[in-house]
């Protein structure tokens, strides 16, 4: 099972730690011509014209998002090793499993993974250190695949829940929310403590 974890934890790793930089370097290495400048604007190189449109940003969201796939695959190819499970028919034949728990690992989510693992496999996952950055990681994942960054009343209580920070007090979204729309980019500038947290929690697991 580590092998499974590590195999899909590394290819996100390669897109952000890897490919990123190979696509940022060319981008920088492509300058736009004269003519060009008249299309997309007063940009001297791609990656500029990247940043300045937000790719880079939306890029970054696909790998948090994939990250969270990984980590909602892990756990749910866990529970099904443990039980015996050969195939999703197993699964969804079990009558405490319910669809998408696997994403749920919130403390305060009573119905998710948290529970399932305790009662029928025996293992506690509030005892796994590198459960909170799960529980971060996955708060983020919700935010980017389901409103594209776009934060609401509920991500601000629970990610003040998780991690006992209150962004409404960051000059960034003061000055704006709760009245105008605020995209929230700055887990994104983390996704290296996502990652390398999402390999130590599989790195415990019996």
């Amino acid at each position: 099972m580590h092998d499974l974890f590590s195999r899909e934890i590394n290819r996100v790793a390669e897109t952000h730690f890897f490919l990123r930089p190979l696509l940022n370097n060319a981008l920088k290495n492509n300058s736009i011509t004269p003519e060009g400048k008249e299309i997309v604007g007063n940009f001297d190189n791609y990656y500029d014209y990247w940043h300045e449109r937000l790719g880079d940003r939306f890029f970054d969201m696909a790998t948090i998002i994939r990250l969270g796939t990984v980590i909602e695959n892990c756990l749910k190819s866990f529970y099904m090793n443990r039980k015996g499970y050969t195939n999703l028919i197993d699964l969804k034949a079990d009558s405490k499993y319910k669809k998408n728990m696997f994403q749920r690992i919130q403390n305060y989510q009573h119905d998710g993974a948290l529970k399932l693992y305790t009662d029928e496999i025996g293992y506690d996952l509030t005892t796994n250190s590198y459960l909170n950055v799960m529980q971060e990681t996955m708060l983020h994942r919700h935010l980017y695949a389901h409103n594209s960054g776009l934060i609401d009343d509920e991500y601000v209580k629970n990610l003040l829940k998780i991690t006992g920070v209150d962004i409404t007090v960051n000059p960034d979204v003061a000055t704006s929310y709760p009245k105008d729309d605020v995209y929230w980019f700055e887990p994104l500038s983390r996704l290296n403590h996502f990652i390398e947290g999402t390999r130590n929690f599989f790195g415990q697991f019996p």
